[in-house]
This record gives C-alpha cells, sequence and structure tokens, in this order.
C-alpha cells in the first residue's frame, strides 16, 4: 500500500484527477505495469501520434521526438496548449471525423500510436497504415474495447496486456501493446526503477 499510495503517488492522482508520479512529474493515464514497460524503452527518435491528450502528451514530449496530440476536449487543449514544448503539436480541440483524420492528412508516418481517446475503433482503423513496420500502437482500457483488439489481431499485431492500477483510478483496468513482428524498438537496458519494486530491493 505503501508503495501504491506514496511512491507511485495513487493517492494524490485519486484526490486531484491529475495522473503524476511520486516526483509530481506527469504521466500518462495508463496502467503502472503498461508505464512500467514503456519507460525502459527508447523512444528519442520516435514521432509519436497521440489521441487523446493531458498529462501524457507532456510525458511523451519529454521522451519522443516529435508528438502530435488530437485533443477533443477545449479544457485539455487549453491545458496542453499553455504547456507545450516545442516538439510538441496539438491538434484540437476537435470532434468527429476531423478528430480522426486531421493528424493522418499529411501523410506522415509514425513510430508510436496511442489511442486513449474518442472513437477509438475509428482512430485505431484509420491511423493504423500510418504505424512504421517496426513501431507500436497503444490502446488503452482495452478491456473495454475488444472488438478493437480482435481488429487489430487480424491486421497481424501481437497483442501485449498490461492489467493493474494506475493514476486517478481505485480499480484496475488494461492497456495493451500492440507490434507487429518486426518490431524493433530499442530497449534501454539497465536495471529497474525503485517504484517498480516497490519495498522490496533487488540485488543484481
Amino acid at each position: 500500500m505503501r508503495t501504491l499510495f506514496a511512491k507511485r503517488a495513487l493517492w494524490q492522482s485519486i484526490r486531484t484527477g491529475v495522473p503524476v508520479d511520486g516526483q509530481g512529474k506527469p504521466v500518462p493515464w495508463i496502467t503502472f505495469p503498461a508505464l512500467d514497460y514503456l519507460s525502459r524503452l527508447d523512444f528519442s527518435q520516435a514521432n509519436v501520434l497521440e489521441y487523446g491528450g493531458g498529462q501524457s502528451s507532456l510525458w511523451w514530449a519529454a521522451r519522443a521526438k516529435t508528438v502530435t496530440t488530437v485533443e477533443g476536449r477545449a479544457t485539455w487543449a487549453e491545458m496542453i496548449r499553455s504547456q507545450a514544448p516545442e516538439n510538441l503539436r496539438l491538434i484540437g480541440p476537435v470532434e468527429g471525423t476531423s478528430y480522426v483524420e486531421s493528424p493522418l492528412k499529411e501523410g506522415r508516418m509514425f513510430e508510436v500510436i496511442v489511442i486513449d481517446g474518442f472513437l477509438r475503433p475509428e482512430c485505431a482503423r484509420a491511423s493504423l497504415p500510418f504505424l512504421v513496420e517496426h513501431g507500436l500502437l497503444m490502446l488503452d482500457n482495452s478491456d473495454w474495447n475488444a472488438p478493437t483488439c480482435d481488429w487489430l489481431r487480424t491486421q497481424g499485431m501481437m497483442q501485449i496486456d498490461f492489467h493493474g492500477f494506475g493514476p486517478v483510478n481505485d480499480y484496475t483496468w488494461c492497456t495493451s501493446v500492440f507490434v507487429r513482428q518486426k518490431s524493433a524498438v530499442p530497449h534501454l537496458g539497465a536495471g529497474w526503477a525503485a517504484e517498480v519494486y516497490g519495498n522490496l530491493e533487488q540485488t543484481m
């Protein structure tokens, strides 16, 4: 409980509704196991497309080469725009077909596609052709979006599920990562962060 509520700041994020880590820095609103996995990958050369912005936009911008975020809510769009670094491009607020299609009109390819906002089935179908062969697609709340998961698997994507607690929520859910067989996102190596182990000290 100490690890979950204090070190991982779950209690703070439940109270405030803002996903942060133990140091108060922005984190995506996804499960902790998925966050731990993504935190060990090198995205420094990645162009990221994100459907549904917020704290996650700032987290990705700190790690990726570029981030294009599509947001449908005016309040979230204003918050992101006020804090956006130079490598973060915000589209929004937009709704309907514009929400799905606006970041794809330029024909740009992405190493990472994050689907965590509105119209998730439509976003998955429209954006998948713009994912590079070795890239990854992340679908949050995949346990609520089984048909979308089914469709992605029919397109040759391998589904990796990360179940567990995450920021803000007082229940567990699932965040899934989808990759093709040629996926080659570099791993950072080295050891895991201390908060992953909690109070259990690991010796190498």
